[in-house]
């Protein structure tokens, strides 16, 4: 109860640079799939371990609070490095929107993720999408980004599906429980895929191939790809199932002070044992990894923080 009263409490953006003790902080993240799972356990994690207060924000989709950040209307928010890049640069996902006051504080966790199909449909590959009823997300969302990255791996174009108009993810997921979809995008151990298996029956991931990660990162800058192997059991994986895998990161307004900076990045570094109890989707949390990938502007806290530490990369 004490965690809900703290992370209920209301905040109203960027904060003066005032006393870190007790001082409300929003978080943005999604409604619905992995990236809500992974913003309320990051809450809790930051609550729970600092003096911040998190309030998470939820919303649709992460480009409707990506500006909000870029703005300075919230502190926080978490997005994959792709759909960051693309923000910052104000190319693909944000074609003609540039977001410059956006800094990077974290690397979080490696996201594995990919195609994912209910076993009575019969899709066995990628390829096989073709003629199927897929989600067509709106025009420069990472829905669509994603869906066109991976079917073109399998030789497939929208023109050679059967497009059904999703606004987000939240509905791509009502979709596919409710049959009018036969495919979805999903993180491995994610709940949504759970709620999938359990409306659908069994699922699996419709493995990518080598040389994939070419096409992927034409769209998804950032992918690479990873076989399942010994990681344990998940929903729709086996041992041999390929997925793809790029950074997700925590980021902030450039103006964010500070201490509230250095307080968020403390309690990450020094609460991995709290941060891997968020389950299948924080399994491989590495907090000497908070810094992985330093090819995006740093908030110049966030870097001390990491060099102090050592565990900042050059690249």
């Amino acid at each position: 109860m004490q965690h809900i009263l703290k992370t209920a409490v209301v905040t109203a953006g960027l904060m003066a640079a005032a006393p870190v003790s007790a001082q409300m902080v929003g978080l943005a993240t999604t409604t619905g799939g992995a990236t809500e799972q992974i913003g309320l356990h990051l809450a809790t994690v930051l609550s729970d371990h600092s003096d911040l207060v998190i309030r998470p924000q939820v919303m649709a989709n992460s480009s409707q609070y990506i500006p909000m950040v870029n703005a300075g209307r919230v502190e926080f928010g978490i997005a994959n490095y792709p759909q960051v890049a693309h923000a910052m640069e104000g190319i693909g996902m944000s074609e003609g929107s540039a977001n410059p006051d956006l800094r990077m504080i974290a690397t979080i966790l490696p996201f594995n993720a990919g195609l994912v199909v209910p076993v009575e449909t019969g899709i066995e590959s990628l390829a096989d999408l073709e003629g199927q009823a897929v989600p067509r997300f709106p025009a420069n969302s990472l829905g669509e980004f994603f869906f066109t990255a991976a079917m073109e791996t399998g030789g497939v174009s929208y023109d050679e599906v059967k497009p059904v108009p999703t606004s987000n993810f939240g509905e791509q997921f009502n979709n596919i429980k409710s049959g009018l979809t036969d495919v979805t995008i999903g993180s491995v151990g994610a709940q949504s895929i759970m709620d999938v298996e359990a409306s659908r029956g069994e699922v699996r991931y419709l493995s990518f191939k080598e040389g994939d990660e070419d096409i992927l990162s034409r769209y998804l800058p950032g992918t690479s790809l990873t076989t399942w192997g010994d990681r344990g059991e998940a929903a729709g994986v086996t041992p041999d199932t390929v997925v793809l895998f790029y950074d997700y990161t925590l980021f902030a307004h450039k103006d964010v002070p500070d201490e509230v900076v250095t307080a968020a990045l403390e309690a990450l570094y020094t609460s991995a044992d709290a941060a891997r109890a968020g389950g299948a989707l924080w399994s491989e949390y590495d907090e000497t990894q908070l810094a992985r990938v330093t090819t995006l502007p740093y908030h110049p806290a966030a870097e001390a923080f990491f060099r102090e530490r050592g565990i900042w990369t050059e690249q």
